[in-house]
């Protein structure tokens, strides 16, 4: 691995994102709270002459980018991002740990908050707020891709390193077209929610936090009591339809806007998710409705979507639901949306994937000498790919587990503790007990914090790349010195 290509890269994705902090600094302006623009000035300042030193220091490469490389800029942008991100949290007053936190969840798109008092941040922090998830929706590095046309190395590597889900396909034969293509849909359904919301009698500033926040699958609302607080079913419904949209694969949704609907419907992913959606939408909505609640429809389809999409907003506060209609929410935790949508968790595919190759074992336990492949449709599915998708799912419980172990030991009780790891992992936001959706994780322990930050990092870079940073490896063969030439190590 070449570091110092390394640097020069994540330094250019550094310069692009201290620009994005001057955004915020209109809405200051709009509603007179020019005591925020100090902490955006300071952060984009920040920002952009790390950025600066960072590309001064490292080594623009002459070739593309190998698969490490593309992982190291990955985990290392996201991790800085969301560092320098942390900034105007700080001017706004929260400690330290907190404001880390609260960053990086905002552009990991988790949606979990220590926020308790949110009469604490302004409109421009609350925009930063919504600002930094549709960011982290579609991914800092394919807004990266996409807007520095002068990078011409390197970007195939970053897209697909970016892209969730075990494959990823591309809609045009360059890759920066197909990440232009896929921000201008992504835009373009942002818009079209911040009308609807607003038709539907939302302030514009409210409307614009939750189409931003919507879009994203990220969750953060300026309402402390997220969506319930408006009590519209205008405007469940409108986020329910796009929190649908949130979860589905892009791709497959551009080809469907070009004329080719049936694109939707013939993708085995796409059937099965909208198969989890009505199913787990009619278990809760059974749910509910033995527990005597009035109104069974609305709320269940709303949380069936807001949990599996990872979004992470409330129409109501679940944590009062009876057992099982928290079963069934604890198990969409697990499951997460399609690939190649803002959804984090695991994604319906290796579900999918995990499913067929279960039934293909027991098939061959009966015949030993049959010729089982996994297919997926049509398309036999490598061996490559399935082992790992069963590594990802090996670490992804590892993973939870050791974290919610960890947050446990340090004070929590444990459906805190076991559902704040699933959440954080998953990039959901909200769980159960102490994290439920009316509360904050502000009472958790300063390491647990720290620890479900490092967790939120990991799940939504899908476990796998970070870990494959810590191999031994790696670093034993980087190259450190910006002067020497490419070697075939890293």
């Amino acid at each position: 691995m070449r570091v110092p290509v390394v640097i020069h890269v994540v330094g250019r994705i550094l310069r692009v994102i201290g620009a994005l902090f001057l955004a915020p600094i209109a809405i200051a302006v709009a509603y007179g709270e020019t005591g925020a623009v100090a902490g955006f000035v300071l952060g984009s300042l920040a920002t952009s002459l790390a950025g600066q030193v960072m590309v001064a220091a490292g080594r623009e490469p002459v070739e593309d980018l190998r698969r490490i490389e593309a992982l190291a800029v990955v985990t290392g942008a996201w991790l800085l991002v969301a560092l320098f991100g942390a900034i105007p949290y700080l001017w706004a007053g929260l400690a330290g740990i907190d404001a880390v936190f609260e960053s990086m969840s905002g552009f990991t798109t988790t949606g979990a908050t220590v926020l308790v008092d949110f009469g604490q941040l302004d409109r421009a922090t609350m925009f930063w707020r919504a600002l930094t998830q549709w960011l982290g929706g579609m991914g800092v590095i394919t807004l990266f891709v996409a807007v520095l046309p002068r990078l011409a190395f390197g970007v195939r590597q970053l897209f697909f390193t970016e892209a969730p889900g075990p494959a990823a396909k591309t809609l045009t034969p360059h890759v920066r077209e197909t990440a232009a293509f896929l921000w201008r849909l992504y835009a373009g359904l942002t818009a079209a929610e911040l009308v609807a919301l607003t038709a539907a009698g939302m302030p514009l500033f409210d409307a614009a936090c939750h189409a931003l926040t919507t879009l994203a699958a990220g969750g953060f609302s300026p309402h402390p009591l997220s969506v319930m607080g408006y009590q519209s079913p205008a405007v469940e419904w409108i986020i329910c339809l796009f929190m649908f949209l949130a979860g589905a694969n892009f791709a497959l949704q551009y080809r469907a806007l070009l004329g080719r609907p049936g694109a939707l419907l013939r993708d085995e992913e796409f059937r099965a998710y909208a198969g989890v959606v009505l199913g787990a939408a009619a278990l809760l909505g059974a749910a509910l409705w033995l527990s005597g609640a009035a109104d069974a429809v609305r709320p269940a389809l709303f949380q069936t979507l807001s949990v599996l999409t990872t979004t992470g907003y409330a129409s109501v506060d679940f944590a009062l639901w009876s057992g099982p209609a928290q079963a069934v929410l604890l198990a969409l935790m697990f499951i997460g949306g399609c690939a190649g949508s803002a959804a984090g968790g695991p994604k319906v595919l290796r579900h999918l994937l995990v499913g067929r190759y279960t039934l293909q074992e027991l098939r061959r336990t009966l015949h030993p000498r049959a010729v089982l492949p996994v297919k997926l449709g049509r398309t036999v599915v490598p061996d490559a790919i399935m082992r790992g998708v069963l590594v990802f799912f090996l670490f992804y419980v590892l993973v939870f587990a050791v974290t919610a172990t960890a947050v446990i030991a340090l004070g929590a009780d444990i459906v805190t503790g076991v559902t704040a790891s699933a959440a954080t992992l998953g990039n959901i936001g909200p769980g159960l007990g102490g994290v439920g959706p009316l509360a904050s994780y502000a009472d958790l322990h300063p390491a647990s914090k720290l620890l479900l930050t490092a967790t939120m990092w990991i799940g939504r870079l899908e476990i796998i790349a970070v870990l494959a940073l810590l191999r031994w490896e790696v670093w034993r063969h980087a190259r450190w010195r910006r002067g020497v030439r490419t070697g075939t190590a890293g």
